[in-house]
């Protein structure tokens, strides 16, 4: 499933933008988290692998700024196994093998929308992964 962080300004608020493409698009969208208010907002949403470019266009040409969000790495020699991430993960993306090492379940893991392991990792063991930054530079030459 792929992902995408929309964030819309106040004015895009109040357009129901999200289902108007799910409708277009007949494409089964689910909302991972949302934080919306009159001054605008964000969304995570996932959908099919396949719809992820005809889906980010979609939401861009209706002028919404569009992400893609970063997942998060585990430096295994400065973990310890303390359990921070694991107690504090929203989502319960993250859990301890039996080897003791901390494992990530990417389906799960909201990445850099969420990122409350890697602020609270006492070893600064976690880090966000940078991603390529296509869809930002598309994002800029709509504005231009």
């Amino acid at each position: 499933m792929a992902r995408i962080l929309i964030r819309v300004n106040e004015e895009q608020v109040a357009e129901p933008i999200a289902a108007q493409i799910i409708i277009e698009y007949k494409v089964p969208m689910v909302i991972l988290s949302a934080h919306i208010n009159n001054k605008g907002g964000e969304i995570l949403v996932e959908f099919p692998d396949d719809m992820e470019t005809k889906i980010a266009d979609a939401f861009r040409r209706r002028g919404v700024t569009v992400t893609i969000p970063k997942l998060i790495q585990v430096n295994t020699e400065k973990c310890f196994s303390c359990g921070t991430c694991i107690a504090l993960c929203p989502v319960e993306a993250i859990n301890i093998d039996k080897n003791d090492t901390v494992q990530f379940n990417k389906e799960k893991c909201l990445g850099n929308t969420c990122s409350i392991c890697v602020d609270a990792c006492p070893a600064r063991a976690i880090k966000s992964l940078k991603t390529n930054n296509n869809d930002r530079d598309q994002n800029r030459k709509k504005k231009t």
